[in-house]
């Protein structure tokens, strides 16, 4: 789909997702690495005895499809290098510093200059400029001043963290939104574009309707657990089961389902079953109009029909019967779902140490235009003789001066 196209990789993991997107398109990535490597290959987990500049899961999970050039970007000959590849690539991202880049000679001007058809994606906390843009970030800052962290938790304690960092990954992906944005725009007017991300604003669109409750209701969303609030109504979502959790909205024609399976389990009596008029019960009570049964005894009659089942077998249920009931997944129920089994989700990935794992797989199946892994993660400067002496025809000593393996 983008084979035509080359991306210039030169961010850390708070951006790398970026750009396997692309290279998962078909774009022709080139990973340009430090002489010791991305930041990110030091990062854990790590993948015993495997060599040192391979070892990294972070690194391995997000860099497939990538080729890797080293470039010391501290010397002349690699920056020349670098300015030769930008006037042959169609895309440049990086995730510096706000301004860092430009501060170094290497930012959007000076990329424009040696291409003014490039698109360059800037990947930072909190945009290029503005009071924020120079604090010290990390994934909880992000996640907590773009706005999510105030919807996470119960209402009598300090808001909580999503389980696993998550803020670069979605400013990543809005990168790669962002970056084919541009590039249209730029096949319009002929003219590089820039495109400034902020990990903070992607964090904004997470909330989904948290955004515009306010527009909306005249108040925002507040923290409420594992409940929804339905006018004067707070209504519990999470029910434990035999293992684990799920996730269950008992309102209308799911809630008269879940009053015939407790009725034919012994839970409640038959008489349960023309007490109400099930599908319109939730309206009832938000009318505040007399019930035969409180929304206290519903809830506890489902959970209490939950409560020695599966997540799986309530799901599967669910699904055969129209009710949705969404279990609580953790990464190893993940790994057995029934869906991502059946699309073919998962991909077999030999990794750096010699052995094999099950590893996911590309976020898109398509037909006309299938994507595929077309390379694994690289090794340090793998690709550096292939892209520098074949693409931009340097010598060997051209080569290691500037990839910073030079003499002495």
């Amino acid at each position: 789909m983008l084979s035509p196209y080359t991306v210039l990789d030169l961010t850390d993991e708070k951006g790398e997702l970026a750009s396997m997107v692309l290279g998962d398109l078909g774009a022709d990535v080139i990973k340009v690495e430090p002489p010791g490597g991305s930041p990110s290959r030091a990062m854990g987990p790590y993948l015993e005895h495997a060599p040192e500049a391979e070892r990294s899961l972070q690194y391995f999970a997000f860099n497939r499809n990538k080729r890797s050039v080293t470039l010391d970007l501290e010397t002349e000959t690699g920056r020349t290098a670098l300015f030769s590849l930008v006037e042959k690539a169609d895309f440049i991202i990086e995730s510096a510093q706000a301004g860092a880049m430009a501060g170094k000679g290497l930012g959007f001007e000076a990329m424009r200059q040696a291409n003014p058809r490039i698109v360059y994606v800037a990947i930072t906390p909190f945009g290029q400029d503005g009071p924020h843009a120079n604090f010290p970030a990390s994934d909880l800052t992000v996640a907590a001043m773009g706005g999510p962290m105030s919807l996470q938790g119960v209402p009598d304690r300090a808001p909580v963290r999503l389980s696993l960092p998550q803020a670069w990954l979605h400013a990543s992906v809005e990168a790669s939104v962002g970056a084919l944005t541009a590039h249209a725009l730029m096949l319009r007017t002929n003219q590089a574009q820039f495109v400034d991300v902020s990990a903070q604003t992607a964090m904004i669109w997470t909330m989904m309707q948290g955004m515009s409750a306010h527009s909306v209701q005249g108040r925002d969303f507040n923290r409420s657990g594992n409940t929804i609030q339905l006018g004067t109504v707070n209504l519990r979502l999470v029910h434990e089961c035999a293992d684990g959790y799920v996730v269950i909205f008992p309102i209308g024609g799911a809630l008269f389902k879940l009053v015939e399976w407790c009725v034919q389990d012994g839970i409640i009596p038959e008489d349960w079953l023309t007490a109400e008029d099930w599908p319109m019960y939730h309206f009832k009570v938000l009318q505040q109009q007399p019930v035969a049964h409180t929304i206290d005894e519903v809830l506890e009659t489902v959970s209490a029909y939950v409560r020695d089942k599966t997540k799986n077998q309530l799901l599967e249920h669910g699904l055969a019967e129209g009710v949705s009931m969404a279990p609580v997944s953790n990464m190893e129920d993940l790994t057995r779902f029934r869906h991502l089994e059946e699309r073919g989700y998962w991909l077999t990935a030999p990794l750096p140490n010699g052995s094999e794992a099950q590893v996911p797989g590309i976020f898109a199946n398509l037909t006309g235009t299938p994507l595929s892994v077309r390379r694994w993660p690289p090794k340090l400067g793998e690709h550096t003789d292939e892209v520098l002496g074949d693409l931009l025809g340097l010598s060997s000593s051209q080569i290691a001066d500037a990839s910073g393996h030079g003499p002495g």
